[in-house]
């Protein structure tokens, strides 16, 4: 559910590039600024919020605050059980925020959140070292393209990835349908290509550790020159790209945000925190 602000941001200064060419003002109406933000959440045994922390709350006005006070803390959620037991639980949290400009105003909305896991019994899957990065596309360099792959990868025993697939790419440019369409799958093969070569640990302990397979989510960067690197807490602009399905998955995954997650981390597909009844906005 959008809200309506009255100027409110002036977050809009950090817009995408354009790409030369013809008009772009039907792909300029889809830009979105937004910002991560990380924090805790506190549910207790009736799945109710006790108490949440941001933070980067300092990086958010009054005004903004008070709309994601109201949205957090009318949040239900499952109860967390114990041994069959509701219990109090706390979980880590990340929220991506959303602003969009309509007419004289700003929109501003919480997109999308994500729980971790509450079990410390569970594993998830590792990594050695760093992941080795992709190629930065020519064409992409030279038009000054940037964005982020959020990549859904299926891990086998042996730690190898079976399978890849592009959830969402988002651009921080602008330029034609046609443009954009081409610019995505560039960025989106190019980190494909690469993560066929990473190798993780397969988890030895907790649910996963007799699945045939893992399912795992990793963001993936494109700096362009031009660009800076943002991190929670900071307003980014750009224009949000579609979702693609992932043919593995047999869970629900329409309440999880592909892009609610930080860069530089890897993170389980498969829900593994406290599970939200309803939308994350009301």
């Amino acid at each position: 559910m959008w809200k309506r602000c009255g100027v409110l941001l002036v977050l809009m200064l950090c817009a995408p590039v354009i790409i030369a060419g013809s008009s772009r003002e039907e792909v300029r109406k889809q830009v979105e600024a937004s910002m991560l933000v990380k924090g805790t959440i506190d549910i207790d045994p009736q799945g109710q919020v006790v108490e949440y922390h941001l933070e980067q709350a300092a990086s958010l006005t009054p005004a903004l605050l008070g709309i994601v006070d109201r949205r957090i803390r009318a949040w239900q959620f499952e109860p967390v059980l114990l041994d069959g037991r509701a219990v109090r639980a706390r979980s880590p949290m990340q929220l991506r925020l959303v602003t969009k400009k309509d007419g004289e105003n700003y929109l501003f909305r919480i997109a999308g959140a994500t729980f971790g896991s509450v079990d410390k019994e569970g594993e998830s899957p590792t990594y050695d070292g760093k992941l080795r990065p992709p190629r930065y596309p020519e064409g992409a360099v030279f038009n000054r393209v940037g964005g982020t792959v959020y990549l859904v990868l299926r891990i086998g025993r042996d730690g190898s990835v079976e399978a890849a697939v592009a959830e969402q790419v988002n651009l921080r440019s602008i330029g034609t349908e046609r443009e954009m369409k081409l610019f995505r799958e560039m960025l989106a093969d190019s980190a494909i290509y690469t993560s066929r070569r990473w190798k993780f640990n397969f988890p030895t302990r907790g649910e996963d550790a007799d699945a045939p397979f893992v399912s795992v989510r990793v963001p993936v960067d494109f700096i362009a020159p031009n660009m800076t690197d943002t991190k929670p807490g900071e307003w980014q602009a750009y224009v949000p790209g579609p979702r693609q399905d992932v043919p593995w998955r047999d869970w629900d995954a329409a309440m999880e945000s592909p892009d609610a997650i930080a860069s530089g981390g890897v993170y389980p597909d498969r829900p593994s925190g406290p599970r939200l009844i309803g939308g994350v906005d009301g």
